[in-house]
């Protein structure tokens, strides 16, 4: 990629261990609720399971986090969507306690 002005500082490497994204702050809203905190569980997921470089990438101006999880859920693989499942009982589990 020689045409890069960074080229020669700069590289894309494939990383050799795995990484797993700790999300900080408060848990991971659920999307069986309305409104705001569905709002926050669509942009949670955007992140983590849909490639991005800009957040232009996940959403266009003016849409809503949910909207923009509606029009691209057909993207995210069988397999994440299992762990996103997985991840919807859990925190049902949590709230049920």
């Amino acid at each position: 990629m020689a045409a890069h002005p960074d080229h020669e500082s700069h590289l894309v490497r494939k990383r050799v261990l795995w990484v797993v994204p700790v999300m900080l702050g408060k848990r991971i809203a659920r999307n069986d609720r309305s409104g705001e905190e569905r709002e926050s569980w669509a942009r949670t997921i955007l992140v983590l399971f849909v490639p991005w470089r800009t957040p232009a990438d996940l959403k266009v101006m003016g849409e809503s986090w949910t909207a923009a999880y509606d029009r691209q859920q057909q993207h995210i693989p069988p397999q994440h969507r299992s762990i996103i499942a997985n991840m919807n009982v859990l925190n049902e589990c949590r709230d049920a306690r």
